[in-house]
């Protein structure tokens, strides 16, 4: 990782950039709440761009045209929490615990037809757990969306700016 002090919100917008044509295509409803003020965290801006860039992907892959995806972020305490939910496909109850596992792939029929290997998520996991955070997925079942919330650390520095803007 070549990690310094990044700022999530330019870092998210660039993440957005890849799939929306696929998310355009498919005439996805996307909504962004991505807050205004400065967020800093600790990170390497290309792999973090990976990993968001990666989870919009799927989202938009799994979810159906005409579907729902949203992105959201926001600080909690010393953390950001981004979440990354979609009204697709689903994760039956039974395979969550096993969706960042190497070589799985919930829904083989339609991962095949998008080419998919299998690699993504234990990719993303991994990545974030290297910038200190956490990654966890949740779905009501099959045909009720995913949603999958990312936990990173606020940077030190960006915590101490962030409050320094919000006092001036």
């Amino acid at each position: 990782l070549s990690r310094q002090l990044t700022e999530l919100g330019p870092l998210l917008a660039t993440a957005v950039e890849t799939p929306l044509p696929h998310i355009e295509s498919m005439r996805h409803e996307l909504s962004l709440d991505i807050p205004s003020a400065a967020i800093f965290v600790d990170g390497d801006p290309q792999r973090l761009t990976q990993v968001f860039g990666n989870l919009l992907n799927n989202a938009s892959k799994y979810t159906l045209p005409g579907g729902r995806i949203a992105l959201s972020a926001q600080q909690q305490g010393q953390q950001v929490v981004v979440r990354i939910s979609d009204s697709g496909i689903g994760i039956p109850a039974e395979r969550l615990d096993e969706v960042f596992d190497l070589f799985v792939q919930i829904d083989t029929s339609l991962e095949r037809a998008q080419g998919g290997l299998g690699i993504g998520l234990t990719l993303v996991r991994r990545l974030i757990q290297m910038h200190g955070g956490s990654i966890h997925a949740s779905s009501d079942g099959v045909g009720l969306g995913s949603c999958f919330e990312i936990r990173l650390p606020l940077a030190a520095r960006g915590a101490a700016r962030a409050r320094a803007a919000q006092e001036a």
